[in-house]
């Protein structure tokens, strides 16, 4: 058998399901994970989504909000939209080891607001999320959303800083 990429994130089943995945597995001699995998398989072939990510030139992405760091001298949170989503990052005044890329961010997270709203899980609505190291990288259609957000606040970070300074 292929060993399978483990995943983070688990579905518990009831004593039901586990009880009626185990008989069936006695039947036909097969490995519960097995049995498991080819539901999930089968329902996402039956769900017909073909979802492609979205082009880096049709992404729009917007700089909001800027909140001094009071821990952190010269730091400061900047927040935003890209696209639905919304995306809050700790931008440092010097490039650090611990940013991305060794650059000035240090921590970003890009969530989806309505499943924020719905779960009231901050990392179970996040798309991507960095803190001195990868929680959540981005997946093949987060990626262009990142991209945008990272060249937002690598072109635009300090300029905005400046900008929201003198105000």
């Amino acid at each position: 058998m292929i060993q399978q990429k483990k995943l983070r994130k688990t579905i518990p089943l009831t004593e039901s399901q586990s009880r009626r995945l185990h008989e069936l597995s006695e039947f036909d001699g097969l490995d519960p994970l097995e049995h498991s995998m080819r539901a999930i398989d089968e329902y996402l072939r039956k769900q017909n989504i073909d979802i492609q990510p979205p082009k880096e030139n049709e992404i729009q992405a917007e700089l909001k909000n800027l909140t001094a760091e009071s821990s952190t001298s010269g730091a400061f949170w900047i927040s935003g939209t890209v696209d639905k989503y919304e995306f809050s990052a700790l931008f440092l005044k010097l490039p650090s080891k611990s940013g991305i890329d060794k650059g000035k961010v240090s921590k970003l997270s890009i969530w989806d607001p309505q499943v924020l709203e719905d779960s009231k899980s901050f990392i179970g609505a996040c798309i991507v999320n960095y803190d001195r190291g990868w929680d959540i990288k981005p997946s093949k259609i987060a990626e262009p959303l990142y991209n945008k957000v990272k060249v937002l606040l690598d072109s635009s970070g300090e300029q905005y800083i400046k900008k929201r300074r003198l105000r």
